[in-house]
C-alpha cells in the first residue's frame, strides 16, 4: 500500500529529535529512574508500597501471594509489565540489597550469590513494620495525591515516610543523559543528624559527619578514607572505596586461609569467588591452592587456601588490586526535588528537603484532626445542650409527627444545625442513662482541650519541629541497630589485620516475657543486681524464661505448637532493669497464633547434642541438634491434636527426664531410654496420665560430678512451697504412671505449678507471681527439706480468688 504524497510531512532531524526525545528523557527521569528526596522512592516503589497498603498485607497479618500484589499495582498504577514490579519488589525484600528491607518476603527470594528469586507465583510477601510507617496517616489528607494512568483511581505524589528513607536506604537508577547512586546509611546515625539539625538550622558539614559517620552498607565490609564521601556530602558527587572483611587463620598442614567473612556491597559472592580462582589460574595471583566457599545460615566464610610457602599478606593485597574484594562505589545524589526538578543535592540540601517534607505531614495532619475535633465537639456541643433540657427535647420528638418535623422543632427551639438536630434524632435510648449522659460531657470536655492543644500546634512551629523529633528518636530507638560497614583511615594498609576490629565476645543475661517480649542485660556480677531485674509488669506480662549466653551464640526458640526459629543473640535489643524489651517479632516474624514455650543458646551444633522436648500429654522426643542448624522449614516436632509442647531441653544424652503432673503425679527416667528421632517426629509416651491430668512441668537432670543431685522445689497454685531430696525420686521404666510428687489438696494446697531444681549450696532466690500481678520472694536456702509426700509449707499470702501462675 503507498502512502500519497500529500500525507508525508518533511521535517528536519533538528526539529524531531528535540522534540521525541526530551519528552521521552523527561518521563523516565521522573517517572521511572530517579528517587524523591522527601521519600527517596521511585515510582515503582512508591505504588508497590501503597498497593501493599491498600491490599492490607501488614506485617501482622499472613503472608499473601506476590502475584496477587503484582496484579494489583499493575492494574491500578504501573502499567509498565509484571516483571518491572516484581524484580523492584524482590530487591526490597532482600537484605544484602537494602540496608532496611521494606518487604517481609517468604520464599525464595535469591541469594547474595546472585540467584534470581523464584518466579512470583511460589512466593509471598507482606509489609515490614518500616514500610507500614512509610504510609501512616495517609487517610489523613497529609500527601497530595493525583490521577492514576487510566484517570479511574489517585496515588500518592509522595508518601508520609515518617523516618529518612533516601539517606538510610539509598537508590541508584540510570536516568537518560544523567544517574542517580545514593549510597545507605544508619538509621540512628542520620536520625541524630537529622535532629541536630532541626536544633541548629546552621548546621556546618563537619557538625553533620560527627553523626553521620559515613555510607552504612547492608553487606557490611570496610570503606577506606572518608575523603570520598565527604565530597558527596558537600557537592553530591564522590567516590567511596569498598572492601571485603578477611582475616588470616591456621589452617592444616601448616597452610594459611584468607578468610572472607564480608564482602562490598553490590558484590555478588559467587562471582567473587570465581573472579578469584581466575585469576589464581592465569598466573595474576600466585600461592592459592583452593577456594572454597563454606557459607551458611550464619554469615559468609569464602575460604582462600594458601600453599605452604605463599605469604597470605601479599596473597590478600592482590585480592584487593584484582579481584572485586576492593570495589569503587561512585555517589551522586541525584533526585527529584520537591518542586519536580531533578537536582544533584549535598547533605546538608538532603537533610533541608526531608525536613520541610515532614514539616508539611505534620501541619496537614494537625489541621486535619483538628477540623475532625471541632465537627465533633459541635455534634457533642448539642448534645450538651439536649442533656441539659432534656424533658423538652422528648416532648418535642414525641409531639412531632414525623422526624423532619422533630428536626425543623429542635433547630427552631434550640438554634440547632442540621447536623446537631440529626444526631440527637440519632441518639439511642441507652445514652439517655445517667451514666452515658456523664460520658458525653466529659467527652466534651476532652476534645474542648484537644482542640486547644492542635490549635496551639498550628501556632507554634517550635512544637511542630518537637513532635518531628519526638517521632524520628521513637523509630531510631525501636528499629535502629549498629553500624556494619567500618570505617578505616586513608592510609590504611593492605595487611591490616582485620581481626582487630571483630566484636569482642561479652556475657550477656537474655529475657523473654510470657507476651513476647526480649531484651538483653549485662549478665549480673553481684546478688542485688540480679533481685534488681524486674519479673513482672504492670500490664500483668511476666518473665518466662532467663538464660546467659554470650554475644556469639545462637538463640533458639521454640513454640507450643512444635515450630522453631533462631536469632543472633547479639542481635536482642539491649534494655534497662525495669524495662520488659521489645516485641520478638523484632527478630523474626512470630504468628500471632505461636507462643513461645522455650529459649535455648547454642555455640554450635556438636555431635552427640540433641534437643529434647516435653509435651503436654506426656510425649517425649530427642532430636540430634544438628538437624535443626540448616533446615528450610520451622518444623520441630509432630503433635497429636490438642497436644501442644510445654519444655524443650538441650542435652548431651546422659541425664535423667523428671515430669510432673497438674494432679501432683511425677516420674523419673533415664534419657537414655527415647531413641533419638529426626525432626519433626511425634516422639514416644513418657508418663501415663489420669483422665483430666496433663504434664506442667519437667526438668532434665544431669548426672552430678560428686554425686549430690541436689533438691526439687515444689509450689503450688495456693502458694505451698516444699523442698524435698532428689533422691526420693527413684528412676523407673518410661511411661508409667509416677509417684506423688506432694500431698495435693485441690482447695487448700491447689494443684501443682512449677518444678525448681536447686544445688546443694546453690544461693537462689524464688520470684513467685500470682495471676494479679503480686510477686513473693523466697530465698531457697531458707526452706527445709521435707518428705515426698507432704505438702510443704504456705509460705505465699494468696488473695482470695487469686492463684500463682509462674515461677521464675
Amino acid at each position: 500500500m503507498s502512502i500519497p504524497e500529500e500525507n508525508i510531512t518533511q521535517r528536519s532531524l533538528e526539529e524531531v529529535l528535540p522534540e521525541s526525545f526530551l519528552g521521552y528523557s523527561k518521563h523516565v527521569i521522573l517517572q521511572r529512574a530517579v528517587p524523591d528526596v522527601r521519600d527517596g522512592l521511585k515510582p515503582v516503589h512508591r505504588r508497590i508500597i501503597y498497593a501493599m497498603d491498600e491490599l492490607g498485607m501488614n506485617p501482622d497479618k499472613p503472608y499473601s501471594k506476590s502475584a496477587r500484589l503484582v496484579g494489583d499495582c499493575m492494574g491500578k498504577y504501573h502499567p509498565h509489565g509484571d516483571s518491572s514490579i516484581y524484580d523492584a519488589a524482590v530487591r526490597m525484600a532482600q537484605p544484602w540489597a537494602t540496608r532496611y528491607p521494606l518487604i517481609d518476603g517468604q520464599g525464595n527470594f535469591g541469594s547474595i550469590d546472585g540467584d534470581g528469586a523464584a518466579a512470583m507465583r511460589y512466593t509471598e510477601m507482606r509489609m515490614t513494620p518500616l514500610s507500614q510507617l512509610m504510609t501512616q496517616d495517609i487517610e489523613k489528607n497529609v500527601i497530595p495525591f493525583k490521577p492514576n494512568y487510566d484517570q479511574r483511581q489517585k496515588e500518592p505524589i509522595v508518601l508520609p515516610s515518617p523516618f529518612p528513607n533516601l539517606l538510610v536506604n539509598g537508590g541508584s537508577g540510570i536516568a537518560v543523559g544523567m544517574a542517580s547512586n545514593i549510597p545507605p546509611h544508619n538509621l540512628r546515625e542520620v536520625v541524630a543528624a537529622l535532629i541536630f539539625q532541626i536544633d541548629h538550622p546552621d548546621v556546618t558539614l563537619e557538625q553533620l559527619m560527627e553523626r553521620i559517620k559515613g555510607p552504612d552498607f547492608p553487606t557490611g565490609g570496610l570503606i577506606i578514607g572518608s575523603q570520598g564521601f565527604t565530597e558527596a556530602y558537600r557537592s553530591g558527587r564522590g567516590k567511596v572505596i569498598m572492601r571485603g572483611k578477611a582475616v588470616i587463620e591456621s589452617g592444616k598442614n601448616g597452610k594459611n586461609l584468607i578468610v572472607i567473612t564480608e564482602i562490598p556491597f553490590q558484590v555478588s559472592k559467587s562471582t567473587l569467588a570465581a573472579k578469584i580462582e581466575t585469576q589464581a589460574e592465569n598466573g595474576k595471583i600466585e600461592g592459592i591452592s583452593e577456594v572454597r566457599d563454606e557459607s551458611d545460615r550464619e554469615g559468609i566464610r569464602l575460604v582462600v587456601e594458601c600453599k605452604k610457602d605463599a605469604d597470605p599478606k601479599q596473597i590478600l593485597k592482590l585480592l584487593y588490586k584484582y579481584t572485586q574484594l576492593q570495589e569503587t562505589f561512585g555517589i551522586i545524589n541525584l533526585v527529584i526535588t520537591e518542586e519536580g526538578t531533578p537536582r544533584v543535592l549535598g547533605l546538608k540540601e538532603i537533610n533541608r528537603s526531608y525536613l520541610q517534607h515532614r514539616k508539611e505531614v505534620v501541619i496537614r495532619r494537625t489541621e486535619y484532626e483538628l477540623e475532625k475535633a471541632k465537627a465533633r465537639a459541635h455534634i457533642l456541643e448539642g448534645l450538651v445542650i439536649a442533656i441539659n433540657n432534656l424533658d423538652e427535647v422528648l416532648h418535642i420528638i414525641r409531639s412531632s409527627k414525623t422526624p423532619t418535623l422533630a428536626k425543623a422543632g429542635l433547630i427552631t427551639r434550640f438554634e440547632f444545625s442540621e447536623a446537631q438536630a440529626q444526631a440527637i434524632l440519632d441518639m439511642r435510648l441507652q445514652h439517655l442513662t445517667n451514666l452515658e449522659l456523664d460520658g458525653i460531657r466529659k467527652e466534651y470536655a476532652d476534645i474542648l482541650k484537644l482542640i486547644v492543644d492542635l490549635e496551639s500546634i498550628l501556632a507554634d512551629v517550635n512544637k511542630v519541629y518537637a513532635i518531628i523529633k519526638n517521632e524520628l528518636k521513637e523509630i531510631a530507638d525501636k528499629y535502629g541497630d549498629d553500624r556494619r560497614t567500618l570505617i578505616l583511615p586513608e592510609d590504611a594498609g593492605d595487611d591490616i589485620d582485620f581481626s582487630a576490629f571483630e566484636e569482642p565476645e561479652k556475657p550477656m543475661e537474655v529475657l523473654l516475657t510470657k507476651k513476647g517480649f526480649i531484651k538483653q542485660m549485662p549478665t549480673p556480677t553481684r546478688k542485688s543486681q540480679i533481685n534488681a531485674v524486674a519479673f513482672a509488669f504492670k500490664d500483668g506480662d511476666v518473665i518466662s524464661e532467663q538464660l546467659s549466653c554470650t554475644s556469639k551464640d545462637t538463640l533458639f526458640f521454640f513454640t507450643h505448637n512444635g515450630k522453631y526459629y533462631d536469632a543472633k543473640a547479639k542481635l536482642v535489643p539491649e534494655g534497662g532493669a525495669k524495662d520488659k524489651g521489645r516485641a520478638v517479632n523484632n527478630l523474626f516474624p512470630l504468628p500471632e497464633e505461636e507462643r513461645i514455650v522455650a529459649m535455648l543458646s547454642l555455640r554450635e551444633g556438636k555431635e552427640g547434642q540433641h534437643f529434647v522436648f516435653v509435651t503436654r500429654d506426656g510425649q517425649v522426643m530427642r532430636s540430634p541438634v544438628k538437624d535443626f542448624l540448616n533446615a528450610r522449614t520451622p518444623e520441630a516436632m509432630g503433635l497429636k491434636d490438642q497436644d501442644e509442647i510445654i519444655k524443650v531441653f538441650l542435652s548431651e544424652g546422659e541425664g535423667d527426664l523428671f515430669l510432673a503432673s497438674f494432679q501432683g503425679q511425677a516420674i523419673r527416667f533415664a534419657e537414655a531410654e527415647v531413641n533419638p528421632m529426626g525432626r519433626k517426629s511425634r516422639g514416644v509416651k513418657g508418663m501415663t496420665l489420669n483422665a483430666e491430668d496433663y504434664v506442667v512441668d519437667a526438668l532434665l537432670i544431669q548426672p552430678a560430678a560428686d554425686g549430690e543431685e541436689g533438691d526439687l522445689i515444689t509450689v503450688t497454685e495456693q502458694g505451698y512451697v516444699k523442698r524435698t531430696s532428689f533422691d526420693e525420686y527413684k528412676p523407673q521404666g518410661r511411661a508409667g504412671r509416677g509417684i506423688a510428687i506432694a500431698k495435693i489438696d485441690a482447695e487448700k494446697t491447689g494443684y501443682l505449678v512449677s518444678l525448681i531444681p536447686i544445688g546443694p549450696k546453690e544461693d537462689k532466690i524464688l520470684h513467685i507471681i500470682q495471676a494479679g500481678g503480686t510477686v513473693t520472694h523466697v530465698e531457697a536456702q531458707s526452706l527445709k527439706r521435707e518428705s515426698r509426700v507432704k505438702s510443704g509449707a504456705g509460705l505465699v499470702n494468696v488473695i482470695i480468688n487469686d492463684y500463682i501462675v509462674h515461677v521464675v
